[in-house]
């Protein structure tokens, strides 16, 4: 995919929103002037995968509440996903703003939305000093109040839950509204059969590991695999990535602590095609099966090209016994709408 396939897929001639004076809607800022990266790419076409029918309810209601001239903050905003479906179905002025921690991701949201006036970018900054993003005030610099903020897919990868809320109170304009979702949150009225998305990464590695103690192929992984030490460090990596479920009254806690009134709660059932989150859990394939081959993060190890090679057999195999003549599987999603 090329940076010109990703721009041609969206309509710019919409009419441009009235941002803030002073606010820049794309800043001077160097990950602006970056080259698109192959991974950030790879990312934005998991928006056309089946399983993102999970946004089909939030873009519903954030149709129904964003009126003319109202601004939306989409925060962990990724590439723009929820973005383009958005505009694709508003023909009067707003102004979204892609909030993301991730430059690799913003920067392909850039190229997709440079020349819509509608949209603007912010990167959180990594605070090295106080080893913490910056929070959602401090990147506006109280240049913007929102109308309403989105989360999507991304509420439970906040461990400063409680932080982040308060910073999203503060940016909200009195009556705010904040749309999340999410597929990894333990809900009491989960269906039976309904999996927690993230947690097939675990049975995943089960599954992997299992295969590897077993088959002479994959003899060279058996070290660290019994390296009890070894593979604590690796589990740490994969639960930075695909973080332990929190159950969802944790949730709801955390949101009426920061001042909220929660409005709504519903789920829903969405089903993921196995071959797409294959070819997700392959893009995070380090986050995933890091023990095999190694991980800068964890061993100071890059892995060779045999290594990434068997971490996607792996991941396939792993997969196909999970799933066993299986094209899909049900995965329950939680949807929380709150007031400010």
């Amino acid at each position: 995919m090329t940076v010109t396939q990703v721009r041609a897929g969206h309509d710019r001639s919409a009419t441009a929103f009235d941002w803030p004076q002073g606010f820049d809607r794309i800043p001077d800022a160097d990950w602006v002037r970056h080259p698109v990266e192959e991974f950030g790419l790879s990312y934005d076409s998991v928006g056309a995968h089946s399983w993102y029918k999970n946004l089909e309810p939030t873009v519903a209601q954030v149709l129904a509440a964003l009126g003319e001239n109202k601004l939306l903050v989409d925060y962990s905003a990724g590439t723009g996903i929820l973005a383009r479906r958005l505009l694709s179905g508003i023909g009067y002025p707003v102004g979204i703003l892609n909030v993301d921690a991730s430059s690799k991701f913003l920067r392909v949201a850039l190229e997709n939305f440079r020349d819509d006036e509608r949209v603007a970018f912010r990167l959180l900054e990594y605070l090295k000093a106080e080893r913490r993003l910056q929070t959602l005030d401090e990147v506006l610099d109280g240049r913007v109040r929102a109308d309403a903020i989105t989360s999507t897919n991304a509420i439970h990868l906040y461990y400063n839950l409680a932080e982040t809320l308060d910073s999203w109170a503060r940016v909200l304009r009195p009556g705010g509204l904040t749309f999340t979702g999410s597929a990894n949150l333990r809900n009491p009225l989960r269906r039976p059969g309904d999996w927690i998305i993230d947690e097939t990464v675990a049975k995943v590695n089960e599954i992997a590991a299992d295969l590897v103690a077993r088959e002479p192929a994959f003899e060279r992984y058996r070290e660290t695999l019994e390296d009890g030490a070894a593979m604590a460090g690796h589990t740490r990596l994969r639960e930075k990535v695909f973080v332990p479920v929190r159950p969802l009254e944790e949730y709801l806690d955390a949101f009426g602590d920061a001042g909220f009134t929660v409005l709504h709660v519903f789920d829903a059932t969405i089903y993921a095609q196995v071959d797409e989150w294959c070819q997700l859990l392959h893009t995070y394939h380090d986050g995933v099966l890091s023990w095999v081959g190694g991980s800068p993060k964890v061993d100071g190890r890059e892995p060779d090209e045999d290594a990434l090679r068997d971490r996607r057999f792996l991941i396939r195999y792993s997969l196909e016994k999970l799933f066993p003549a299986q094209e899909s599987f049900p995965c329950t999603w939680t949807y929380i709408t709150c007031r400010r």
